[in-house]
């Protein structure tokens, strides 16, 4: 099993606010709430994890009920919003509220060519998926399945997916 640990890495605040950012601009992501947000920010830093043995933001995962969340990701999400970089609108959907998430702009971090394979392919993957069902695939990951409500999900752990723990651990 891969050994990764967060604790060595910072958060790389400037990445993660890219993140934050990115998904808004994106012609392949529709339906931006918090929820799609913080599903679209683990499944790209899991995927950057995936190929290249490093996270993209160094954000630690903590488990949700609706799935993995940065743990830096609220605090910088309110700075941009009062920074007016992103704006957040309630929505109502009936059997529940969308925090809508509108970005002002896309961020000008300069990313790599495999930081952008990497976010373009989540966001082609998953862009147009509800975050009902990006919750539920958070749900099957391994390091999700294997960390108790409020608690920092496993690096070695997000390094496998689904599909390579198909008989669990």
């Amino acid at each position: 099993m891969v050994s990764i640990s967060f604790k060595e890495m910072a958060v790389n605040k400037t990445k993660l606010n890219d993140l934050i950012l990115y998904p808004g601009q994106s012609p392949h992501v529709e339906s931006l709430g918090m929820t799609k947000l913080w599903k679209f920010v683990y499944f790209v830093d899991v995927a950057f994890l995936r190929e290249t043995g490093r996270s993209l933001t160094g954000s630690e995962s903590i488990k949700y009920d609706h799935g993995p969340v940065p743990s830096r990701g609220e605090k910088e999400s309110k700075r941009l919003s009062k920074e007016g970089r992103v704006l957040v609108t309630s929505r109502d959907h009936r059997t529940y509220i969308q925090h809508h998430i509108t970005t002002v702009n896309e961020g000008d971090v300069s990313r790599s060519p495999e930081e952008r394979s990497a976010i373009d392919a989540v966001c082609i993957k998953l862009g147009r998926r509800t975050a009902s069902n990006l919750s539920e695939l958070s749900h099957d990951e391994p390091a999700s399945i294997h960390a108790e409500k409020l608690e920092k999900l496993s690096p070695s752990l997000m390094c496998y997916g689904r599909e390579e723990d198909a008989e669990g651990l």
